[in-house]
Parts: structure tokens; C-alpha cells; sequence
């Protein structure tokens, strides 16, 4: 999963785990048909959440967290490496790592986790 298209979803955590030196990403959001069927979701789920692994991280760059919605995050690959940037309004953060691997996921009906 090297490259993920995440700009139709939120990011509602960032845990940096300095001891694995890994970040995982926890995103949610809508599921349309076409989402609904790469995620294997019952046609009645119309809602998403998911985590992102980004191992062997370096190069961490906090300069701002703010968090606030929208945030986005972006990730381009170079080499066998992804450089990854999580930005917003007063939210700053970058960092290279491997590829991104998907460590869980849960579909439902809109809001009902």
C-alpha cells in the first residue's frame, strides 16, 4: 500500500509510538458503492474506520498540531519509502517511513461505533 488515496476521509488520531518508532493513522469517513466494494462492506454500511501503520519511521517534523478538521494527509512515494505530510490549519507534521500497512478496519451504519 504505498500509495492510499485518503482525501475522502478524516483523521481523527495520529499515535507516534517512539518505542517501534511507528505512527499509526486512524481515519473515518463516508462509504460510497465503489468504496463499499473495495472494502468488502454489507450494502446496508455506509461508514468506515481504518488504521494506517507507517513503520520504521525517521525524519519526524512536528512543527504545529492544532488539529483541526480538515486535515489532510499525503503520501508521496520515493524509492521503497513513502514521505508522508499531515497538514491543516495550524497543523504541521512530516516524516518518511515504509509504506503505509493497513492494520484494521471496521465498516457500519453511520455513527453507530
Amino acid at each position: 500500500m504505498s500509495t492510499f488515496d485518503l482525501s475522502a476521509f478524516e483523521l481523527y488520531a495520529l499515535h507516534w509510538d517512539e518505542r517501534d518508532q511507528a505512527i499509526t493513522a486512524s481515519f473515518e469517513g463516508p462509504l460510497d458503492e465503489v468504496t463499499r466494494r473495495t472494502w468488502e462492506a454489507p450494502p446496508e454500511h455506509d461508514w468506515i474506520r481504518f488504521h494506517l501503520r507507517f513503520a520504521a519511521v525517521d525524519d519526524v517534523e512536528v512543527r504545529d498540531w492544532n488539529y483541526q478538521l480538515p486535515t489532510r494527509v499525503e503520501q508521496v512515494p520515493v524509492g521503497d519509502r513513502v514521505t508522508v505530510t499531515v497538514t491543516g490549519e495550524g497543523t504541521d507534521v512530516r516524516f518518511t517511513s515504509a509504506p503505509a500497512a493497513q492494520v484494521g478496519s471496521r465498516t457500519s451504519k453511520a455513527r453507530s461505533f
